[in-house]
């Protein structure tokens, strides 16, 4: 009883915190204070390639590939990185991310072409109302965000990224992920994947557990020192497509909402910068690294939404295993 009581408590100020927190910085008004504390200028699109929304990116060296399950998407943000960028090295992997056969296949087809990858940027996934499987049985928000769209594809492209950190080239991978972590602690595995039988699916919550994941997992692999740099962003509260399946109406709350370029302008950013400039296993908003726990008073870091050391192990070898390596 006590401690689903300081569970609800915990959950309630987490949660408090995060939607107070996220009208000062995560909104478009936010967007415009911090862009006033930028040491170089806000770049535009066309001085940066940018990936489609709900795809991944791999970015070798002036190439972009855009991996993603939706061709016309897909070819819609092509035309548009070409035509604003002039580029034309701009090519497509049809692959749901949350398909590990498709990824792997995707990946394989990249790999008979390019030796080596420098970015990395995970930022495909679902957010859905009604729960959904993969085909092999995977929650397809879970499988999408965390499983097969950020930890297999990086596992996968290990051998190009490592190749990049050969030649000095200061590689990175780049979980997008979302602010709507703050709200909750890491779940167990059963509650992650949604295959708690007692457990009632909330597709926002899905949602939140595998952003809470994704930060946790940017720490865990950037404390290999293996010569590549792995972080999670965020891109505030953007007026997107998923925000409105999500939502509807009730994305009113979240309002001013920034545009997809100022949800993108930091974390593209990331792309290019020194890497000097950034903090290996960090999580970020607008090219400055955040707290990745509001738990606590006053807006503090807390412990409600911290993890143990043994319990990070445990979820590794977990991913590891549901990924058959």
């Amino acid at each position: 009883m006590l401690s689903k009581l300081r569970h609800t408590l915990g959950t309630g100020v987490a949660t408090t915190q995060f939607f107070l927190y996220g009208k000062m910085h995560f909104t478009r008004t936010g967007y415009e204070r911090h862009v006033k504390k930028y040491d170089s200028p806000v770049q535009s699109c066309a001085e940066i390639c940018v990936g489609a929304e709900g795809a991944d990116g791999v970015d070798l060296g002036g190439k972009t590939i855009v991996v993603t399950g939706s061709r016309e998407r897909a070819e819609k943000a092509r035309d548009e990185i070409i035509e604003s960028t002039s580029n034309p090295n701009v090519k497509i992997l049809l692959a749901d991310v949350g398909e590990l056969s498709q990824l792997k296949l995707a990946v394989e087809e990249l790999q008979s072409k390019e030796t080596k990858v420098d970015c990395l940027v995970c930022n495909a996934g679902k957010l859905l109302n009604e729960k959904q499987l993969s085909s092999d049985g995977k929650e397809a928000t879970f499988a999408s965000h965390l499983l097969g769209g950020s930890y297999f594809l990086t596992k996968l492209l290990m051998p190009q990224l490592k190749a990049s950190a050969k030649e000095g080239q200061d590689p990175r991978v780049i979980f997008v992920t979302s602010g709507g972590m703050y709200a909750t602690k890491f779940p167990s595995w059963e509650v992650l994947t949604s295959t708690d039988e007692g457990q009632t699916y909330d597709g926002t919550m899905a949602y939140s557990y595998a952003k809470r994941g994704q930060v946790i997992l940017a720490g865990e692999l950037a404390k290999k020192n293996d010569g590549i740099q792995y972080m999670t962003a965020h891109p505030g509260w953007s007026d997107t497509q998923a925000l409105d399946d999500a939502f509807g109406d009730d994305k009113k709350y979240f309002a001013p909402l920034r545009t997809n370029w100022e949800g993108a302008e930091g974390i593209a950013w990331m792309f290019g910068a020194p890497a000097a400039k950034l903090l290996n296993g960090g999580f970020y908003l607008d090219r400055k690294p955040e707290s990745k726990h509001m738990a606590g008073p006053f807006m503090t870091e807390g412990s409600f939404t911290k993890s143990s050391e043994k319990k990070v192990e445990i979820f590794m070898e977990q991913m590891k295993e549901a990924c058959g390596l």
